[in-house]
């Protein structure tokens, strides 16, 4: 399932790239020893925004208080246990004498290599969890306390109420199989993905003229569901998740254009599988905003006039007609509402699509 996300989350940037070089060794980075595996983390496109956005929706790594940057390996053997880490001391009482140490290379500033001393020939398993400043202090103990395959596998996160939000810090995870030789060699590339999906609605303008919308409100249906894994899983929404949970959004009032569009606030959801329906699985969006206009009323002036509009049960399908029928994580469902010019009214065609959510390129490599 990963292979897709191959070209995205250009997330680490020069911020990484900067980062780890403050806070690893600077070294010429040793050849590849029997009985040692090198994890190595490459940065992607340079930063183009500001370090807080980036962190934020999950396009860069952050740095902890001492300049390290906040990243937590775990490497579990074919028994399922996790038997190294880094920061050494993350998974603390493994029970095993294998350490770790970060280097960075003098020539290649780029790339930044943790080496591993000890996993021997075997199949492992490789756990990355990156920002975890924006986890919740419960699912950090959860976490920190899970020491095997199963368990890491199990961990969830969850909200009470409302949709997933983890502030100005995006939580980042991977995992993966390394298969080390009997030299003590292995190579996986992993992607660092976010554990939510992202959603977002955006009003076009084509009419040639303004437009004055107020009121306007976006619902979701069965699209929030309350749980979803920290790492990815195959399928990757929870098997019994419920689908009473809706996504409400709601857009400044008026709303206000920029180059003739207008985008309601970003919301985030977990992984999920639309509802059975009769036919297939769908889920489905009700849309509801109030148009004004102003018309000349010659005996007592310009007079406000206003239509109300109201789209119930639109499919959330592609534009090939055919359903959406899961958002994953990592991906981004977009909506667009296009306002075109009719006579003296306007008319209004809905698009959904589901991509990527690639705001920038990042990868972690384990070579």
């Amino acid at each position: 399932m990963t292979n897709r996300f191959s070209s995205y989350l250009s997330a680490v940037s020069a911020a990484v790239l900067l980062l780890l070089a403050g806070s690893c060794n600077t070294k010429e980075p040793v050849r590849n020893e029997q009985g040692r595996i090198a994890v190595s983390i490459s940065s992607g496109m340079m930063a183009t925004r500001a370090l807080s956005d980036d962190i934020a929706d999950g396009s860069a790594i952050i740095l902890n208080g001492s300049g390290v940057p906040d990243l937590a390996i775990g490497i579990a053997n074919s028994d399922g246990d996790l038997v190294a880490c880094w920061p050494d001391d993350y998974w603390d009482a493994l029970g095993t004498t294998f350490t770790s140490e970060c280097q960075t290379s003098q020539t290649d500033s780029s790339k930044s290599t943790i080496y591993f001393t000890g996993p021997g020939k075997g199949l492992y398993t490789v756990f990355a969890v990156a920002n975890t400043a924006g986890l919740n202090a419960s699912t950090i103990t959860a976490l920190k306390a899970a020491k095997t395959v199963d368990a890491l596998n199990a961990l969830l996160l969850s909200v009470a109420s409302g949709e997933p939000d983890f502030g100005a810090t995006m939580p980042l995870t991977a995992k993966g199989s390394l298969t080390i030789n009997s030299w003590g060699n292995g190579q996986i590339d992993l992607n660092l993905l976010r554990p939510v999906a992202k959603i977002s609605f955006t009003f076009v303008n084509e009419t040639g003229g303004s437009v004055d919308i107020h009121g306007c409100t976006v619902t979701l249906r069965d699209l929030n569901t309350s749980s979803g894994y920290l790492f990815e899983q195959d399928p990757d929404y929870l098997p019994d998740h419920t689908y009473d949970r809706d996504l409400k959004i709601a857009g400044a009032d008026p709303l206000v254009f920029t180059d003739n569009k207008s985008t309601l606030p970003i919301k985030t959801v977990f992984p999920s599988e639309a509802p059975p329906r009769l036919v297939g699985s769908r889920y489905f969006c009700d849309v509801s905003f109030r148009v004004t206009k102003k018309e000349k009323v010659y005996s007592s002036g310009d007079a406000t006039t206003y239509s109300e509009y109201t789209f119930e049960n639109l499919p959330i399908h592609d534009n090939r007609s055919k359903d959406i029928p899961y958002i994953l994580r990592n991906q981004h469902l977009k909506i667009e509402t296009r306002i075109t010019k009719r006579s003296e009214d306007h008319d209004y065609s809905f698009n959904f699509e589901v991509q990527d959510w690639y705001e920038k390129e990042a990868y972690v490599t384990f070579d």
